[in-house]
């Protein structure tokens, strides 16, 4: 048996409030670390509230220079080298997870452990986890999604994610999260967005910086060049979902959506108010001309099972002028 460590990328308060309410509520996870690489002094004051309300649960982890970049992240992993710990490394804003999530993937990577490098839930908001979604679940998306991480629907479009997010929160409510199983799959020689993986200390602790450099793109690298390198790839847990917020091409609209609102109160929180630091505008523009470009839509139709309600209608998006 191995003990299970959560692991966040930390991060943005708006986020980690929600995320904290389920982490701390398992009690198969013994301890959640918060890598400090927090942009904004106010998140990282939240860090430390949360570090001391919650004293040996919670471990604030900081290392010199990390400065809230992408690159700061690599330098953690070597960190989580003990052999008799399976870590879950978790984006900061994951906005669901199910009960005992901690044990439920431990258990099935312990069951395949020499088979593959690392473990993945069928991710809600995920640009591959969305294809096998319109293929092999019971959820009918009717949007021509590609077997991408970048897919102009599944990863650019925010339309996309209201719609996905909405008709997942219903199935939660309606206690039908059975639509939204697959079989389990393996990941093999393509980039996977990787917003919840779990994987041994024990291969950290054997490969040391090549489990991840870094001078790399830590997605690019753990979900393609690792696995090839060891000859293990990654796995898809199909009946096991959690759920990711946004990337960065949807965040704005989606925070604008109100969606972020419905997961709080789904956890039965009350939600705050959200705030996110407008686009410059060549950006904003950038972003529209883009998904036109690429034939993004504003209207899909993401329907679960007969006898629920199916997702149907135009986001609501914001003009560059509004945002």
């Amino acid at each position: 048996m191995h003990r299970v460590v959560a692991v966040t990328p930390a991060g943005r308060k708006r986020y980690l409030e929600l995320l904290a309410h389920y982490v701390l509520a398992d009690v198969t996870i013994e301890q959640w670390q918060l890598w400090d690489n927090c942009r904004d002094p106010r998140d990282r004051v939240f860090l430390e509230e949360l570090a001391q309300r919650h004293p040996g649960r919670v471990k604030l982890v900081r290392l010199p220079g990390a400065d809230g970049g992408l690159r700061s992240i690599n330098r953690f992993y070597p960190t989580l080298n003990d052999p008799n710990t399976f870590y879950i490394k978790l984006d900061d804003d994951i906005v669901w997870l199910p009960r005992h999530f901690g044990a439920r993937l431990y258990q099935h990577a312990a069951a395949e452990r020499m088979r593959y490098i690392w473990w993945s839930p069928l991710i809600i908001n995920n640009a591959l986890c969305s294809w096998l979604l319109k293929y092999y679940s019971q959820v009918s998306i009717d949007a021509d999604l590609t077997a991408q991480a970048g897919c102009v629907h599944a990863w650019r479009s925010p339309a996309f994610a209201v719609h996905l997010h909405r008709a997942f929160i219903e199935a939660v409510r309606s206690r039908a999260l059975a639509a939204f199983e697959v079989p389990d799959f393996v990941v093999s020689l393509a980039r996977f967005s990787i917003n919840c993986i779990g994987f041994f200390g024990s291969d950290v602790l054997r490969l040391g910086t090549a489990f991840c450099p870094p001078e790399v793109d830590d997605e690019e690298w753990l979900s393609a060049v690792l696995p090839s390198r060891v000859g293990r790839p990654g796995r898809i847990a199909g009946h096991l979902p959690v759920s990711h917020f946004s990337f960065y091409t949807q965040e704005h609209h989606l925070i604008a959506s109100g969606v972020l609102e419905e997961y709080y109160r789904l956890a039965g929180l009350q939600p705050g108010v959200f705030e996110i630091e407008p686009l410059p505008f060549k950006h904003r523009l950038k972003r529209h001309l883009i998904a036109r470009w690429l034939e993004a839509r504003d209207e899909y139709v993401i329907a679960l099972p007969e006898g629920n309600r199916p997702q149907t209608g135009a986001l609501q998006c914001l003009t560059p002028s509004q945002q």
